[in-house]
């Protein structure tokens, strides 16, 4: 079983596979960066959660600035006879500019994630509902900033190696 295992792991050796996201020499995928601040409510969580997430990207390097603008449409659905809704969908769209720190070529990009939540009959309870709504999607969207960051980085590399 061991011969198997070993054989596998050099047969994926001379392939040529590396890793998808982070430099073969080793290192962070991404780098520093520093997030600017976000408007709204749905910007408060997303920079927290992305200040938490990169974190471990920094390697005392000079950071990166990331500037995101978020854009939040909501969609009633599941209509009642009286036309009041009982569903809704919250969309959070962040438009993005990532900028190296010795100002070279910006990256820019989109990333959008959506949400599903109930309108409870409540008095106050949709806006609870929709706050609620609003925070999963900014932390959905910081998990997708991580991999669409390491992404667009590691694309970076290979057109720099290419050259």
């Amino acid at each position: 079983m061991r011969a198997l295992i070993a054989g596998l792991a050099l047969l994926v050796a001379a392939c040529g596979f590396q890793p998808m996201y982070a430099p073969t020499s080793g290192g962070p995928a991404i780098g520093p960066v520093q997030v600017a601040q976000i408007d709204g409510k749905a910007g408060h969580v997303l920079k927290t959660e992305l200040d938490r997430i990169l974190a471990v990207e920094n390697n005392g390097a000079p950071p990166m600035v990331l500037e995101i603008t978020l854009l939040e449409t909501v969609s009633q659905l599941g209509i009642r006879l009286d036309e009041s809704a009982t569903r809704a969908e919250m969309r959070l769209t962040a438009n993005y500019v990532l900028t190296p720190p010795a100002g070279g070529r910006a990256i820019r990009g989109s990333v959008f994630t959506v949400v599903n939540y109930d309108i409870p009959t409540a008095a106050f309870g949709e806006i609870t509902a929709q706050d609620d709504a609003r925070e999963r999607a900014a932390e959905t969207m910081a998990q997708r900033f991580r991999a669409e960051l390491a992404l667009r980085m590691a694309q970076m590399r290979s057109e720099s190696a290419a050259r």
